[in-house]
């Protein structure tokens, strides 16, 4: 595959990212868009964030298998159903990422070029537009952009997004896994299990809850933060959508290799905490209501948020998943010096 031979190309010149031989989208690579933010930046200007994905499906079978076992899954053992699932959740994680190939998008009746793409398959980029109305009534207002691909390229008008709130209002962060999704996170197996090879289940009552947050806070926004590997973008995104939850932007920790597939303590607080300050730093005059889980590290990083931004942290609202109460010693370290009334720990549905 031509794929393959830009690899082998840029291999052959030496290990320097900066070496690596830029060539056009062909028609084997496949593009996937991940949706960011766009912030205002001045009267009717806009800056959106393109972040793309160029890769080549890998199809060979076996690596379906060898995947399965490094995950600790016994496939041959699985319903059909199952290994249908599985088969459909893994392929992000079975593909060739594509080095070195320049794409650009189409924004605004403007083609716009990314850099070229690094090691990861990686390329993004940050371009003005004219900000939407601000008289929408959905404060989360889709920018769309498309691939600009050759003429009768399979993905030629590919579509993809990035979600505009205005500069003041309320935004709403949410964790997925156990916040909104059931994932058992602090059970490997059982995680494995519910990530790979079982429909994802909503926690009862949440959208419904996000939904009336959505209706009832003054320019609502949504972002969805998680250190889910971004390969399973497309899955998360399917279950927020068929369950209803607010649409909005997604910051999932970056994963290049199986062997970060499941993140670390350490990486987990880094990817969050990251994003929050981006966050944060992109919508200055916004104030924010974070939602997490006990299952990790929400209530650290949210209350070192809380302290970092004292003015700017509206909520923090954390579901119970290891049968703490709001007495525990831990809650009582972490939110040390906090109002009291800024942090809720949830030990049922929402009300």
């Amino acid at each position: 595959m031509r794929g393959r031979m830009r690899r082998m190309a840029g291999w052959a010149i030496g290990l320097w990212a900066c070496c690596a031989l830029a060539a056009p989208l062909d028609d084997e690579d496949r593009v996937l868009f991940f949706p960011d933010i766009a912030v205002s930046e001045e009267a009717g200007v806009a800056t959106v964030h393109v972040k793309a994905w160029v890769y080549e499906q890998e199809n060979r079978r076996f690596m379906r298998w060898i995947l399965a076992r490094y995950l600790g899954i016994d496939l041959d053992r699985r319903t059909p159903e199952e290994r249908a699932l599985f088969h459909e959740r893994t392929r992000y994680f079975r593909v060739d990422s594509e080095r070195g190939v320049e794409i650009a998008v189409r924004l605004d009746a403007e083609v716009l070029p990314l850099p070229k793409t690094d090691a990861a398959g990686r390329a993004s980029g940050a371009f003005a537009v004219r900000a939407p109305s601000p008289g929408l009534r959905d404060a989360a207002a889709r920018i769309a952009f498309t691939l600009d691909a050759p003429p009768g390229h399979p993905l030629a008008g590919q579509t993809g997004y990035a979600w505009f709130a205005p500069p003041e209002g309320v935004s709403v962060v949410s964790d997925i896994d156990d916040t909104i999704k059931i994932s058992h996170v602090r059970e490997r197996a059982v995680l494995m299990e519910n990530t790979f090879l079982k429909p994802f289940a909503a926690v009862p009552g949440m959208a419904a809850w996000y939904r009336e947050l959505a209706r009832t806070s003054p320019g609502a926004a949504f972002h969805y933060l998680s250190a889910s590997p971004m390969q399973l973008y497309p899955a998360l995104q399917a279950f927020l959508d068929g369950e209803g939850f607010p649409a909005g932007s997604m910051h999932l920790r970056e994963s290049t290799s199986w062997r970060t597939l499941i993140a670390g303590k350490e990486t987990s607080i880094a990817h969050k905490t990251g994003a929050l300050e981006r966050l944060f730093a992109s919508y200055p005059k916004r104030r924010f209501i974070l939602i997490g889980d006990s299952g990790e590290n929400d209530p650290e990083i949210y209350a070192g948020m809380a302290r970092r931004y004292p003015e700017r942290v509206e909520a923090i609202h954390i579901r119970d998943v290891t049968d703490e109460d709001r007495d525990a010693p831990r809650y009582r370290e972490t939110f040390r010096g906090l109002p009291p009334a800024l942090w809720t720990i949830r030990n049922g549905d929402p009300e």
